[in-house]
């Protein structure tokens, strides 16, 4: 079985979409673990300051109950040390006399006045420890006698005058405890042998006794809920009151000297909060204890809402990723089949575009692209055609001008012999035309002889219409020297005598006119014949308009035409040879003659030849 890794890597390398999604995940992995610790850290935050707040509530509850307990403490030594009820309990007989009952009716009235002051007490109570006799501002007196047995009373009497505080249990007293607040749970009593700083081991006992209720009312305020509890304990842990859910004892505190701790809890098994204050002075402990999902409420929610908006990412992600795959996998599919189909040669293939974003500009430039490659090879193919089907021709027509010329010395020889001066010199002047268009196979004359080849054909021409024809020629020195291809005046100037003065019976007139304008050749030809007339003129100017050499189509067929056979046939050479910068332009008016004229690049044949086909592949 081959290994995870290499198989993802090289799922990695093939896998286009596997690529995007992986790119992506790892551009949201910053945005996650920042979520992340934002949350945690927003959590240690949170932590932070509710163990702040909740300290500083459990302060002041402690606070408020520290007050308290100093005000029993400097009630229990005025008490302790007042003279009077020293004097008073300064009895030592075991049984009550008269007399005693009388000094306890003192100390009975000045407990109850002392209690109804400070109402917020059960009970102020004094033990005579000589006659075992209790008196207590809520039920009187009452003689018991197991007392001093008592290890709360042992201990008093060796601490030296210090105060104790009482925290009944169930069941620690016998049944005396149930008529005595003193002795009952929920009670707590602040113990002091009178008169604290003479010594002995057999005093009397103030005690002051408060209902824990006092206590609870200041916890009361620390809890919100039902699953909230708080405990308040002395400072060896005995545990005074709890208040809210509390049952028991506290929970074991593990933390050491922390504050705040967090923990699961042993009952629920669910993580709970336990904060603890201890007082300074009293060294008591108040321990609160809350759910820790009531802290993490609020951070809860965000965190849901994270790993929500974390999950959709990563979702979208995934999504996103195979809407761009499918955006970039298309056009490029479709790119690949295109050019499978051009490298068999099928070049009428075409894309299907809608798109208008990169992908839809590169599908439109490979269908121009396919179709400029079809017109390019369509055109060099025709060219070629043209060319050699031209070539044949030249080879062909090579055979009659020299037949032809030599028959026209023939018959100029003749002409001497008879003195037909007319027939002489026309079949002069034909037979340097011939011999002069046969030319050794050269495509190209210079301007001049260009003029110098047309003007024996005029000659004919003039000899045969005798008056009624006459020529002008103007061509400029500056472009005399220009080479230009062979024959492309004389079938304008064949067109211009035959169609246009043919018929006229005097003062007919070919102008012949050759100059450089605009960078280019200026050759025309004009005439003063009957000209053409304007619908005629308009279906010429259209024929020849069809004609380019990006067309794409068998220029040979259209030069095959009759009705402009002269015409096309001088502007496919033009365009063969000089490209499109070469043009052929033509006008007429009706009754008053026509003007064709050629404009021919600079520069001869073949240089231009190469020009224009660089501008047809281009």
């Amino acid at each position: 079985m081959t290994p995870i890794l290499p198989r993802l890597a090289n799922a990695f390398r093939r896998s286009v979409q596997l690529r995007l999604t992986s790119y992506f995940l790892i551009i949201l992995l910053p945005l996650v673990a920042v979520s992340v610790f934002a949350s945690l850290r927003s959590e240690r935050i949170l932590e932070r300051k509710v163990n702040d707040q909740t300290v500083v509530a459990l302060s002041s509850a402690m606070e408020a109950i520290d007050m308290t307990m100093d005000n029993l403490e400097n009630m229990s030594m005025a008490l302790a040390t007042d003279t009077n009820l020293i004097e008073l309990l300064n009895r030592t007989e075991p049984q009550l006399t008269g007399e005693m009952t009388l000094d306890f009716q003192k100390v009975l009235s000045q407990l109850s006045n002392m209690n109804s002051v400070n109402s917020y007490l059960a009970q102020l109570s004094i033990y005579h420890a000589y006659s075992q006799t209790i008196v207590s501002s809520k039920f009187g007196g009452r003689r018991v006698d197991e007392l001093p047995e008592q290890d709360w009373y042992t201990g008093l009497m060796r601490s030296s005058g210090k105060s104790r505080l009482l925290v009944p249990k169930p069941n620690e007293f016998n049944s005396y405890q149930q008529l005595d607040q003193t002795f009952q749970p929920g009670y707590v009593t602040l113990l002091r042998s009178m008169d604290p700083f003479k010594p002995g081991t057999h005093k009397s006992v103030l005690m002051i006794t408060l209902d824990v209720d006092h206590l609870r009312k200041h916890l009361d305020t620390l809890v919100d809920g039902t699953d909230e509890s708080v405990y308040l304990s002395t400072a060896d842990d005995r545990l005074i009151v709890g208040a809210g859910s509390a049952e028991g004892t506290p929970p074991v505190w593990e933390a050491n000297g922390d504050m705040m701790t967090l923990r699961e809890s042993a009952d629920t098994g669910k993580r709970e909060m336990l904060v603890r204050y201890r007082s300074q002075t009293s060294g008591w402990t108040i321990m609160l204890v809350k759910p820790a999902a009531a802290m993490y409420a609020e951070t809860e929610q965000l965190r849901t809402f994270m790993y929500a908006i974390i999950g959709i990412s990563v979702l979208l992600t995934i999504v996103i990723s195979w809407i761009v795959y499918r955006g970039i996998a298309s056009p490029l599919g479709s790119l690949a089949y295109g050019m499978k189909q051009v490298r068999m040669g099928r070049l009428e293939t075409s894309l299907p575009n809608k798109r208008e974003d990169e992908f839809g500009y590169l599908m439109s430039a490979f269908n121009d692209m396919a179709q400029e490659q079809k017109n390019l090879i369509q055109n060099i193919y025709e060219q070629q055609l043209l060319r050699l089907k031209a070539e044949l021709r030249v080879l062909q027509s090579q055979i009659n001008p020299h037949f032809l010329y030599n028959t026209l010395d023939s018959i100029y020889s003749m002409a001497e012999n008879y003195e037909a001066e007319e027939i002489s010199e026309m079949a002069l002047h034909l037979s340097k035309f011939f011999r002069l268009s046969l030319s050794k196979g050269q495509d190209e004359f210079t301007v001049e002889e260009t003029i110098e080849h047309l003007s024996y054909y005029l000659r004919v021409q003039e000899l045969r219409f005798v008056d009624k024809l006459s020529v002008v020629i103007r061509i400029d020195e500056a472009c005399k020297r220009y080479m230009v291809l062979k024959l492309l005046l004389q079938p304008i100037v064949e067109n211009a005598i035959l169609h246009g003065l043919e018929h006229k019976k005097k003062d007919g007139r070919v102008l012949i006119d050759g100059r450089v304008e605009a960078g280019r050749l200026r050759l025309e030809v004009a005439d003063n014949g009957k000209g053409i007339r304007a619908e005629r003129m308009l279906y010429i100017k259209e024929e020849l308009g069809k004609f380019s050499l990006q067309a794409g189509k068998a220029w040979d067929q259209e030069m095959r035409r009759n009705d402009l056979y002269g015409l096309w046939n001088v502007k496919a050479r033009l365009k063969l040879y000089y490209g499109e910068e070469a043009e052929l332009t033509i006008d007429s008016i009706e009754n008053e003659g026509t003007t064709v004229v050629l404009w021919i690049p600079i520069g001869g044949a073949h240089e231009s030849d190469d020009r224009g086909r660089r501008a047809s592949a281009s």
